[in-house]
């Protein structure tokens, strides 16, 4: 998490439209973490109602492609939630992942994430998913995400999504990456939509 919510090492290699994508290499690690930002005015309280809302994804993520995602369990500032990702690839097993997301930051110390999540040992899916019929799927081992704001103006922040996520297995580097790529600026999107749609009308 601390990696991620560093603001040093990031490259950015692309800007699309009002966004911007960058990498950033991690100790010890194979691959790159990605972080997709953007310059906006929506409340905060929009976009941490959304991502917190598991059991609804299905209704905002219109750009990630098929998916299975579940609300296993929740408290008052934490979902955990149940995703099956499926690879389309030859031969290659789908992936799947059991995470806690948490409004606010991961530490004491971090004062700008509004959202932060990550994986869920396999140990408790065993627990929690003993009564379901999984399909045959390799559990993921690393990864963690955090939604961040950095305040502009009065008016402004840097909205920034940044993940880092290994599906393991025999996938090759590149691919993984290019389907991380492509999946945090698709989340990062109907995101940014769902709330801009939900601010336009809540406004008086």
């Amino acid at each position: 998490m601390k990696m991620l919510n560093d603001n040093n090492g990031w490259d950015m290699i692309s800007i699309k439209e009002e966004m911007t994508l960058s990498t950033k290499s991690i100790e010890n690690m194979n691959l790159v973490a990605f972080m997709v930002k953007q310059r906006t005015n929506i409340p905060t309280r929009i976009i941490q109602d959304i991502i917190m809302d598991v059991k609804n994804y299905g209704q905002y993520f219109n750009s990630v492609g098929p998916f299975i995602f579940e609300e296993i369990n929740s408290e008052n500032d934490w979902v955990e939630g149940y995703h099956l990702l499926p690879i389309d690839l030859p031969l290659i097993k789908d992936r799947e992942y059991f995470f806690r997301v948490h409004t606010n930051g991961f530490d004491l110390q971090d004062a700008t994430s509004i959202v932060h999540w990550y994986l869920i040992e396999e140990g408790v899916k065993e627990k929690k998913m003993s009564s379901r019929n999984s399909r045959d799927a390799i559990y993921l081992d690393y990864g963690a995400g955090l939604w961040m704001t950095e305040p502009i103006n009065d008016n402004e922040y840097f909205l920034s999504y940044r993940l880092y996520l290994d599906p393991g297995g025999s996938i090759p580097d590149f691919a993984i990456e290019l389907m991380n790529k492509m999946s945090i600026m698709n989340v990062f999107k109907d995101v940014v939509s769902e709330a801009s749609r939900r601010n336009i009308v809540t406004v008086p």
